[in-house]
């Protein structure tokens, strides 16, 4: 069975004689759970919809390297940096509510 957030690493190489490490990652129950998530949500203004502390994204593994690495680390620390790349549209899929941070 398994792991449901099951990673491959394998090393490409290129005609060039250069090669690449690639990171594969089965994300698909992350995002179906996202989806699940997104539309059990209901109504964005019910009473407890709005609180602190709540589930608003799920990452998956992968997709979390390449922020790292984009930002050179920022995003872990620097929560409006963490918002942008969450608000993007291009990155709805990861979101579990349907609230903007």
């Amino acid at each position: 069975m398994r792991d449901k957030h099951y990673r491959k690493t394998t090393v490409e190489e290129h005609s060039d004689g250069t090669a690449s490490v690639v990171t594969h990652q089965d994300v698909e129950g992350i995002l179906n759970n996202n989806k699940e998530l997104l539309n059990d949500y209901g109504d964005k203004l019910t009473f407890g919809k709005q609180q602190h502390g709540m589930r608003v994204a799920s990452i998956p593994v992968t997709i979390w390297e390449q922020w790292m690495k984009e930002t050179n680390g920022a995003i872990e620390k620097d929560h409006k940096l963490m918002k942008k790349y969450l608000n993007d549209p291009d990155n709805a899929f990861l979101r579990t509510t349907p609230t903007r941070l």
